[in-house]
Order: C-alpha cells, then structure tokens, then sequence
C-alpha cells in the first residue's frame, strides 16, 4: 500500500530529481508552486518503485498527479488499490493535453471524465521574444519599457539573495498598501510569497529585483523546469510607469545570462480569472494557453450521457439552466443560509471577485464535466423556477456518494427538503444503482437533521463537526470504515 508523506522542505527536497524531470508544462508540478501552497492544499509525497505521485486537495478530497518516473503503469495500479482502500476518488490534477492524451489511450484508466478551468490556465510565452520584445506586436510593451527609461533612467535589476529580505518585505508592505481592495486569495498569494522569499535559495529558484537608488519597486521569484523558466512570483509598484514589462524583460535576460543554458518557454501562470491580469497576460503574446485538466477515473456520473428530469413525490428534478442562473447566485451567496453548510462565499478562495451570474453556474459546470458531483434544480413543476438545489458529490472509488440537499429561503417551511431529499435518493436508486449513499450535517443543524432522518437514515458515527448518516443495509459499511467514530 502507497505511504504517502506530509509536506516539509526535507520531502520536497527528496522528490526534487522527480520533479525536475517531468515534461509537463503545468506549473502545479514545480517546487516554487508546491511549496508556496503546501499549507492549502494538504500536500504529500510517495515515490514507489522510482516514481513519484503528489497528493493535493482539489475541493474536498484528495487528487494525484500523474506519475512521475519509471514505473507508471505499476503506480496506477497501485493508486487504484490505495483510493479504494481509503475511500477516495481515483482523480489526477494538473493534467496537461499530452499527458490526458496518454490517459485517455491507456485502456486500464477508462472510463474517465474531465475538464479543466479556463482560469487556472496557464500562459506559455516565448523566451527569447521576452529579452527584446521585437517586432510590431510588441510595441505596447517596447513603449512602457521606454517610458520607465525616460521616468527613472536605465533600470537597475539584479539576482537577489536572502540579505536582500528587509528591502523585499519593505517593498512588499508598500505594494499591500497600493492594493487595498484586494480579495483573499490575493491577500493568502502575498503571504505565500514572502515564505516563498525565505527559502528560495534552499530550493534552487531565483529571484531579481529592480532598484530605484537602494530601494526594490519590483521583484520576481522563478525557476527552470527543463527548458522553460515558470515565474511563480512578479511584482511591482504600480506607481512606477512600465515597470512591470521591465522587471519582467529584465529578469528574463538575467537569467539567460547567468545560467548560459538555452530556455526556449516562459510560463507565467495563470489569471485566477481576474480579467484586468487576462488583458494584461494576452497582450504579452503567449504562443499557447496550457490548459490543466481535472481527471477522474471511474466516476460513476459518467454512465449518465445525460442528466434525466426525475419526478417524485411532487418534487422534480432537472438540469440547473442558463435561465436558473439568478437563482443560483442568491441561493450561493446567501450567507445566513449557507452558514450550516459550511460554505461562505467570501473566503472561497476559487472565486474571483467581482461575482455575477455565471461565476457559481460557470463551477457547477466544471465540477460536473470532470465527475465530482451532480447538481439539480429542484422544482416544484417541470416547466417551474429553482426553488434550490439537490446534489451528489464526494463520490468515492469503492462506491459511496454524499447527499445533500439547500433551499432557497422563501421556499423553506414547507417540507420541501425534505421530500427533495427523499427524491435525490430515489434517483440514485434508479439511475446510479451500485451507489451507496450517505449524508452528513453540522451537529447543531437541526432542519437537516430532521431533513436527512425523516427519509428513514439514521446517524451512524460523528466526529468533533458533523453527524453521518446512512440508511438501511449500508449502515454497517460506514460503521466498518471508521469504527472509531460510531455513533453513540
């Protein structure tokens, strides 16, 4: 069975050889990103017979990376038997398009499903056209760099080293100051980013800086994964003109200086769908976008070509539409509502502000596509509005699935939970037959509670968060999973 170790410098260190070996493009498989998002994303490691998988929290389970080494096919196998045998679904994140078209023609990975998030896109530029920025599409940026020398004079940019802290903190302080509307996720990066500083040299990256007199207005943090440089980290005091296309030029040309190696790719991340940094990364003229795909192997979802209206105990079932979109962002942006689902928009860290109608429609979607869940309107006519949602999700390789069911406030007090609830599990009962069901909720969730009971489950086990719920002959197989936490 695959042992798989938590995070430290010491793990990250042993797995180096791997990482700087892998082809991929995608820079979720490099040292700076690993190591900037380690405490996030739960990561471990396992090298098993000289090849290396990663593990990371992709939503609320596990996903892998796709092996590393020289012994894929064993390590597959072998991924099969540990996602069984702990309750997880088999799904590979950062999938680039060469590496789904092996996927997709290895027999023993199918069926799968997937789909990729056009905002964790990555950009992929030309190196060379970074050191000089010729030609006629690159005169916006040629122009910036002009007006920075004609401002500040010839730029000042040069490797950093960790006696550099106190001037990239300073600088940092200050460029947390020219943003202070910024969301968490931008606030959670900056903070990454001076632990990233720290011990940048310890990982072998490289970071530059641009001088004014003795003070940093802008720094970038980088490193060489086979022939490409990956910038995790590129910023800037905004107040300074052009200094960004500089920083970013002249870090570039340092590096091809000082490595004397030939690169040929820049990778420069992806946009988190800010659609300000969008414009900004498509005027740099990338010569490709590297999509990463979400892959999941197995997922009972895909039996379902299409998702069928259900009709049961005047309750129906069906697609959540375009036109449901209004719904659907009050029914996720309700906080007081949401609060006993554990959900508050605000701090959900894959969500880029400003939100609108297709920013929680758009996720569904994915999440959907790849064959992590299954979303229902629920109506109480064919033909009538969402009055909430029905969902199946936290889909497991050895045949479990969670139930769950939210209604919007005006609809609530009416038992309408619970006869959707009552439908979400008959549908399972016709459509998904090998699933075994079960359901959860907060301990002082009493109108779930009596939601998920009043359709005959019974709770089964706790932890310190939630009661779990099954019904029927499923009972036992929980209570055998985790006889630990057997409910009194």
């Amino acid at each position: 069975m695959l042992e798989f170790k938590p995070f430290s410098i010491n793990t990250l260190k042993e797995v180096l050889p791997y990482l700087k070996k892998n082809p991929s493009l995608c820079s979720d498989l490099s040292i700076g990103y690993l190591y900037m998002w380690h405490e996030d994303l739960d990561i471990g490691f396992c090298v098993y017979k000289d090849t290396l998988v990663i593990k990371e929290n992709i939503g609320e389970q596990p996903a892998f990376s796709y092996p590393i080494g020289n012994n894929v096919s064993l390590l597959i196998e072998e991924l099969k038997e540990y996602t069984f045998a702990n309750h997880l679904p088999l799904r590979f994140f950062a999938i680039d398009e060469l590496t789904l078209k092996e996927i997709q023609n290895n027999k023993k990975l199918s069926p799968i499903m997937y789909a990729y998030d056009r905002k964790w896109s990555d950009y992929i530029y030309s190196f060379n056209d970074a050191l000089t920025f010729k030609g006629k599409k690159y005169s916006g940026q040629r122009n910036h760099i002009n007006k920075f020398k004609k401002l500040y004079g010839e730029p000042n940019i040069r490797l950093l080293t960790i006696n550099d802290k106190d001037k990239v903190m300073e600088m940092l302080d200050e460029y947390e100051i020219e943003h202070p509307d910024s969301q968490a996720l931008e606030k959670l990066e900056l903070e990454r980013t001076k632990k990233l500083f720290d011990n940048f040299e310890d990982l072998g990256l490289y970071s530059a800086g641009m001088f004014i007199d003795d003070k940093i207005i802008a720094f970038s943090i980088g490193e060489i994964v086979n022939n490409s440089l990956i910038i995790h980290v590129e910023k800037a005091l905004i107040k300074y003109k052009g200094a960004y296309p500089t920083m970013y030029s002249g870090f570039t040309n340092l590096i091809n200086e000082h490595l004397n190696i030939s690169l040929d790719k820049i990778n420069r991340e992806d946009d988190s769908g800010d659609m300000g940094l969008r414009t900004s990364n498509l005027q740099y003229q990338p010569i490709f976008i590297a999509h990463k795909y979400l892959v999941h192997y197995n997922s009972p979802l895909q039996k379902l070509s299409n998702i069928p209206t259900f009709s049961f105990n005047n309750i129906i079932l069906s697609k959540i539409k375009e036109t449901d979109k209004e719904a659907y962002l009050k029914l996720n942006t309700d906080i007081e509502n949401n609060l006993y689902w554990g959900y508050d928009y605000r701090k959900d860290l894959t969500i880029t502000f400003p939100i609108d109608e297709n920013t929680f429609y758009d996720s569904l979607k994915y999440d959907m596509e790849a064959g992590d869940s299954l979303n229902f309107a629920i109506r109480l006519k064919e033909d009538g509005e969402m009055i909430g949602e029905a969902i199946i999700w936290n889909l497991t390789s050895d045949g479990f699935a969670e139930l769950g069911c939210r209604i919007l406030p005006q609809y609530q007090g009416n038992g309408y939970g619970i006869k959707a609830f009552g439908a979400l599990e008959a549908f399972v009962s016709k459509y998904l037959k090998n699933i075994k069901v079960y359901a959860k909720c907060y301990h002082d969730n009493i109108k779930s509670f009596k939601m998920i009971t009043a359709n005959g489950f019974e709770p089964v086990y706790k932890d310190d968060t939630y009661y779990y719920f099954e019904k029927g002959m499923a009972k036992t197989s929980f209570i055998k999973l985790c006889p630990s936490l057997a409910f009194d």
